[in-house]
């Protein structure tokens, strides 16, 4: 669609080139390192809205239009939330070169943006109760599977998204459940199959697997996905006229 509305050879392409041009490199693969963080504060929002309703319910407090309201009110403070978050990170990562502390394990940013988000999920845990957990288990999973490829690692992977899927089920919470459902075979071929391609796949399609449960709570995360994808979209064609491979997800700078 991209080339028929904008071919390379015509001026409408150069002067969209020239303005993405205009955008950092680096900023670029930074951002582009932070929808893990995007899923984990939508999650969050989730489930807050979860407890709201629980709530309304328990005090036999009727759905009405001024609550329903409020809900769209919360969903724009879920935007805001994860546009702050985000420039506040991308100022932190150049400031500090993308959190010079674990620079010290000699991995590439994105790897260590996992690690902080692990970190990050698991004091969360604290603040929105027992139902983070499973996220928290599953973002830690990432981060294993980009730490090392390793017969070990993908047996932890594969038990820590068991114990996922185990604790989401308990707790009667759809998304990260049926999501882990999804998933876990492909942890299960990235163990027996010898192709690093299957490992690869491991690595990207979790990700992807729990935007697509957790937007079907929360529309308003499915178009920021959406929205990030036609950006990074059109970045590559219109900056080096390539195809934006959305399963690339391991930038270093």
């Amino acid at each position: 669609m991209f080339k028929r509305l904008f071919p390379p050879e015509s001026s409408r392409y150069q002067h969209i080139q020239n303005a993405f041009k205009e955008i950092d490199v680096d900023t670029i693969n930074r951002l582009e390192i932070l929808f893990p963080m995007w899923i984990m504060f939508a999650f969050q929002h989730y489930l807050v809205k979860s407890y709201d309703i629980a709530i309304y319910r328990f005090m036999e407090i009727d759905l009405n239009r001024d609550y329903l309201f409020s809900m769209i009110t919360e969903d724009l403070i879920g935007v805001l939330n994860i546009l702050l978050h985000s420039l506040l990170f991308l100022w932190l990562m150049k400031k500090f070169e993308s959190f010079g502390l674990f620079r010290i394990v000699k991995m590439d940013s994105q790897t260590n943006f996992l690690l902080f988000l692990s970190i990050y999920s698991l004091i969360d845990v604290m603040v929105f109760g027992k139902m983070m957990f499973p996220l928290a288990l599953l973002i830690l999973v990432l981060y294993l599977l980009y730490r090392s490829d390793s017969i070990q690692i993908k047996i932890i992977s594969i038990l820590f998204t068991v114990l996922a899927l185990i604790l989401s089920l308990c707790q009667d919470e759809p998304i990260v459940s049926t999501a882990t459902m999804v998933y876990l075979p492909f942890l299960v071929v990235a163990l027996i199959g010898k192709s690093e391609q299957y490992l690869h796949y491991a690595q990207k399609y979790l990700l992807l697997i729990l935007f697509i449960f957790l937007s079907t709570k929360e529309l308003w995360f499915g178009f920021i996905g959406l929205g990030y994808f036609l950006f990074f979209y059109s970045y590559h064609y219109f900056s080096s006229n390539e195809k934006y491979n959305w399963l690339k997800f391991d930038s270093n700078y």
